[in-house]
């Protein structure tokens, strides 16, 4: 059952991915509340990550996938550190994507005062 799990989850994180990617788009609606530069700035970003968690999905599998068969270690660790570095990344760009959002909070309270 535990060699399921690495590639199912592999899987979820993926199709994650694909969907933040596919749908960074629909952000264009948000610039009616914030500047046109933070505007583009989030749906790059967006992307970035959501290309960011298929490599993570993709790194994390082949990581799996050669230790469960036994193979190279230095494959495995390199795989390993690479999911590591790719989930470092994607955190600190959903960081920077709610900072974003506290900024456009912001400026849509000071409009309404």
């Amino acid at each position: 059952m535990t060699s399921y799990l690495p590639p199912i989850f592999s899987l979820l994180v993926a199709a994650a991915g694909w969907f933040y990617f596919l749908h960074a788009g629909r952000a264009e609606h948000l610039v009616k509340f914030e500047a046109q530069s933070d505007n583009r700035l989030r749906i790059r970003l967006r992307r970035v990550g959501g290309v960011g968690m298929m490599l993570l999905a993709v790194a994390f599998y082949v990581g799996f996938a050669v230790a469960d068969r036994h193979g190279s270690g230095i494959i495995v660790i390199t795989c390993m550190l690479s999911v590591l570095v790719l989930l470092v990344v994607v955190l600190f760009l959903a960081w920077v994507d709610i900072r974003l959002t506290r900024k456009m909070r912001e400026t849509v309270k000071r409009r309404q005062k």
